[in-house]
């Protein structure tokens, strides 16, 4: 779905229809989709001397950078230059206000820009515009609006730090029919185990008793995202502890469909 013209207000239908009744199983959702709705719609107030949403994750708390243009050309260095070519297509899971899809934009031959929350699909629209790119609603479920192996490279970025074992290891069982080529992702969450990591973890573990907010950082371990990979097929290339000390970041190549 392209963001011309009437695109707003398209994206403002689409979310209506994504947006699932609460399950009659009686569960709680993580509400991902209200929490980064409303963070986008705030960060202008308290962020008021910054430009884009994004610019305020420096990458100072994971231990990667003390500067969002630190971190910034961290991400470009080490997981975009390497990895993405001009002709790739490539697939954006959770892009935010559009910090990495800048990035992104600037390797590949079109982007396709993937979120649950339409508040920040139309900030990242606002920055980068329509020429060479794709806008998508995501439901939290399914990666629907994507056409199968139409994707080059799966690209996952400060996203899977927010998003609960279960909710990865359902995007990753999807990840495989979208793509064509290398078939190369590349993937980044959080590990609980890392000193930072634990550090956040003691930091808000109090606040998210009997469910969580859509916010706050998953439980999530490097081993336990090594047993989804090879579960699912994925072959690893690369597996980085040490750019972001705090987290994981995974190079892979899906399995072939």
């Amino acid at each position: 779905m392209s963001l011309a013209r009437d695109g707003i207000v398209a994206l403002r239908r689409v979310a209506a229809r994504t947006r699932h009744p609460a399950q009659k199983r009686g569960l709680e959702r993580v509400n991902y989709e209200n929490v980064w709705d409303q963070y986008a719609r705030d960060w202008r107030i308290r962020n008021p001397r910054l430009t884009h949403i994004g610019d305020e994750w420096t990458g100072e708390h994971s231990g990667a950078a003390k500067t969002v243009e630190e971190y910034c050309d961290l991400i470009e260095s080490r997981y975009i230059s390497p990895h993405v070519k001009a002709g790739d297509r490539v697939l954006e899971i959770g892009v935010g206000g559009g910090k990495t899809a800048a990035l992104l934009r600037k390797h590949c031959g079109a982007l396709v820009c993937a979120d649950i929350s339409v508040e920040m699909l139309m900030a990242t629209h606002e920055r980068l515009g329509d020429e060479g790119m794709q806008y998508v609603k995501l439901d939290g479920i399914r990666l629907s609006g994507i056409r199968t192996r139409s994707i080059d490279v799966c690209f996952c970025f400060d996203t899977m730090v927010h998003m609960e074992p279960r909710d990865i290891f359902n995007y990753l069982t999807q990840i495989p029919t979208l793509m064509r080529g290398e078939r190369l992702c590349i993937f980044h969450h959080t590990n609980t185990l890392s000193e930072l990591g634990w550090k956040r973890f003691l930091s808000e573990w109090d606040k998210n008793l009997m469910g969580r907010s859509g916010g706050s950082f998953s439980v999530m371990t490097n081993d336990l995202m090594a047993r989804f990979l090879e579960h699912l097929g994925y072959d690893v290339i690369a597996k980085d502890t040490e750019s972001i000390p705090r987290d994981c970041v995974w190079v892979v190549r899906a399995h072939e469909n």
